[in-house]
């Protein structure tokens, strides 16, 4: 027993051993695991053949070769030169479905996410599958499905559908390759080798960090949203540390968004081909060889660089483009069999953009035509000539026949012929310029500038302007004297005093009128704006008085003027139970009285208290005064309808037994009345029945009246009938 606990903890030890440096946690809840057809559900070895058969370990230790080892506790499922060529079989029963059938490693739940990290060792192959690898997340769960390989070894993973498919049909879905070389692939033309799925809106991502992730032959990289033809939701392609990704049917999704292609956290980006079409992302070091096939592509555009290190190789057999920002660093070897780029010319050959190296054949002379100018009077002509573009000499002839020296083809100018001067004025009178033109070319002009002097030769006025004129006087001999006589002296304008108001009788109208003092003849009536506001409001007893105000707007003045009317009618008072809601005022045909309860009595011992009741209303109540003082509101209660005061029991008790008078005060009045205290009723204790009772001595009373009563009805009708016999 003991030898075989020694056993399992040596078993234990080495497979956490092999577990990545990063923490990994367990395979989610109700995750199932099938690989090669076998369910994997704890910790242990299995091993493959070449016919790619997987049959559990029963020895000890870990399988030499060719086998397989999943770690359960960190859900790490690793390969090591494994060989998978069997499927989930069609027909067996998984737990919520028969999706991952088919499957080479097939990852299913139905209640959470799917999850599965893959670590290869050496070089691992699955082929002769419907699928080769599935990680699913079921429609039933809302869980997302995530694939990681990774390690220092290889896969090659070919099947009849999908090489490698993640899928989510409820989240996110995500594959990431790290420092592996996966390779994926489908037996179908132009189908998926690498597929990964999400739900409709969600993210799909691809991240491949160091290593290599390839779609061969004609299969593509394939992100798919929901299950229809489009859909949407964000696709992203993420390369880093010098990772290439090829896929050579290309790379496309059926997100009505664009897949964003982009550069991990670390210092070096990637390189992805999309079809034939390769791209630098970021900063790349060659980890490989790498070569640039015939009817490839590669670009390194702005902000991106290619590094070749010492001892490795880029092969151009297709077309390496380098966009301006854009740098290749060749360290190693650069095997350029495809040139392009560089400019040959008459004289030399093109130099490859890539290599530098010169290709191709000279270009014959590239000929300029100058044409044939006639000369003018200021400058010269040429006869028509040619000028090569690439080695720059000058020939007659448009087949570059005969050479000609520069500047033989030059005709000499011609001298002027001038018109008569034109004058213009500015429309000030400031300047004035001469200008006269040639009659060979209209276009060679001269031109003189006078000087300007002025003199008013005509006074404003109030309304009129006055005049000046203006002389020009040229030093130019071709230039003759001129003037102008421009009415440029404002008017004086007018000098108005103050306003003179007219009212009409209401306030509501008003004229002005302002009259110049240099000629009363001149006379303005602006239009007056009347507004109004009330200077004292209107009372119930008193008139309103509105002050009305006019304002005019007069040579960039505002005048005004106002004027007092009283023209608001007196309100009138507005009685609510006999007193003015407006000015509080006491109607004079409004009486207070007490409607209930007057000249009423109380007993002393009685438990209720005594009630009385005004006709104010009871928000004009003030106060109640008994014998003619202030009652404190401890001793009584009041209410609506009108005012209701009732005098509480313990007040009363103080009372002395007699008259006493009642006010109750309001804003409106004083209701007053009489009330009478008694004094309490006297009982005998002797007379009663000692039974412990203390029934009141009245109803004793009344019951033994009750009973003679009765005892002497039936002594009569006895007497009755007895006579009656």
């Amino acid at each position: 027993m003991k030898k075989r606990i020694l056993s399992l903890l040596c078993v234990l030890a080495l497979c956490r051993g092999r577990l990545p440096a990063t923490a990994l946690a367990a395979a989610p809840i109700g995750q199932v695991l099938y690989v090669g057809g076998v369910q994997i559900s704890s910790t242990g070895y299995w091993t493959t053949d070449s016919d790619g058969n997987v049959t559990a370990s029963t020895a000890g230790d870990t399988p030499t070769d060719n086998y397989i080892h999943y770690d359960a506790e960190n859900n790490v499922l690793t390969l090591h030169n494994a060989t998978i060529k069997k499927g989930l079989d069609y027909n067996e029963s998984i737990q919520g479905g028969t999706y991952i059938n088919g499957s080479a490693i097939g990852v299913f739940n139905q209640n959470g996410d799917a999850e599965l990290t893959i670590t290869l060792e050496g070089t691992n192959t699955i082929a002769e599958v419907g699928k080769g690898i599935f990680v699913l997340a079921s429609s039933a769960s809302t869980g997302s499905s995530n694939l990681t390989i990774q390690g220092d070894g290889s896969l090659n993973a070919s099947a009849s559908q999908t090489g490698i498919w993640v899928q989510s049909n409820s989240n996110n879905a995500a594959l990431c390759v790290e420092n592996a070389e996966v390779t994926a692939s489908s037996d179908v033309a132009f189908k998926n080798g690498v597929l990964v799925q999400a739900k409709d809106g969600s993210d799909v991502s691809l991240t491949v960090n160091g290593g290599s992730l390839t779609a061969s032959v004609n299969a593509n990289i394939w992100f798919q949203f929901g299950s229809g033809v489009s859909g949407s939701g964000t696709p992203t392609v993420t390369v880093s540390n010098n990772a290439i990704v090829r896929a050579n049917g290309g790379i496309a999704n059926n997100s009505s968004t664009s897949i964003q292609y982009r550069t991990g956290n670390e210092e070096n980006g990637g390189i992805v081909f999309d079809g034939s079409a390769g791209t630098v992302y970021g900063s790349v070091t060659l980890q490989d060889d790498l070569e640039i096939k015939s009817g490839e592509t590669l670009t390194i555009g702005d902000g991106a660089s290619l590094t070749v290190p010492d001892g490795k190789t880029l092969t151009n057999n297709g077309t390496v483009t380098v966009e301006e920002g854009g740098t290749l660093t060749n360290n190693g070897s650069l095997d350029c069999n495809h040139h392009t780029g560089g400019t040959a010319t008459c004289t030399e050959k093109a130099k490859c953009d890539l290599c530098g190296a010169e290709y191709g054949d000279f270009l014959p002379h590239s000929l300029t035509k100058t044409e044939a100018k006639a000369p003018t009077c200021t400058v010269v002509g040429n006869e028509a000539y040619w000028t090569c573009g690439n080695c720059g000499k000058y020939f007659s002839d448009g087949n570059g026949n005969t050479e000609i020296i520069k500047d033989s083809w030059i005709i000499s100018a011609i001298n002027h012929d001038w018109n008569d001067a034109v004058y213009t004025w500015s429309d000030d009178g400031s300047t004035c310029t001469a200008t006269r033109t040639c009659k060979n070319d209209s276009a060679h002009t001269e031109k003189a500038t006078a000087t300007v002097t002025g003199a008013q030769t005509k006074a404003p006025t109030c309304t009129q302007m006055g005049e000046t004129t203006y002389t020009a006087a040229f030093e130019a001999s071709w230039a003759m004297t001129q003037t102008k006589v421009l009415a440029d002296i404002p008017a004086i304008g007018h000098s108005y005093g103050e306003p003179v108001w007219s009212w009409s009788e209401d306030g509501k109208t008003c004229k002005v009128t302002f009259t110049c003092e240099k000629d009363e003849n001149h006379k303005e009536s602006p239009k007056v704006d009347v507004t109004s506001a009330v200077k004292k409001p209107a009372t119930c007893t008193e008139t309103g008085v509105t002050t009305y105000t006019a304002t005019v707007e007069f040579n960039g003045q505002t005048y005004t003027d106002t004027k007092d009317v009283a023209d608001i009618p007196a309100t009138g008072h507005s009685y609510d139970n006999g007193k003015c809601t407006v000015c509080g005022a006491i109607a004079s045909d409004f009486k207070v009285i007490i409607t209930a309860g007057a000249n009423g009595s109380w007993q002393k011992g009685t438990k209720d208290g005594l009630t009385f009741t005004s006709n104010a209303a009871n928000k004009y109540f003030q106060k109640v005064q008994v014998d003619g003082k202030d009652l404190d509101a401890s001793n009584y209660t009041v209410k609506e309808g009108s005012t209701i005061v009732t005098l509480k029991t313990s007040y009363l008790e103080t009372l002395s037994v007699g008259k006493h008078t009642l006010a109750i005060v309001s804003e409106t009045g004083t209701a007053t009345t009489e009330f009478t205290i008694k004094a309490a009723a006297v009982t005998d204790d002797t007379q009663s029945p000692q039974t412990g009772d203390d029934s009141n001595i009245a109803l004793w009373i009344a019951v033994l009246l009750a009973a003679g009563t009765a005892l002497t009805g039936t002594a009569v009708y006895s007497r009755k009938r007895k006579y009656s016999k």
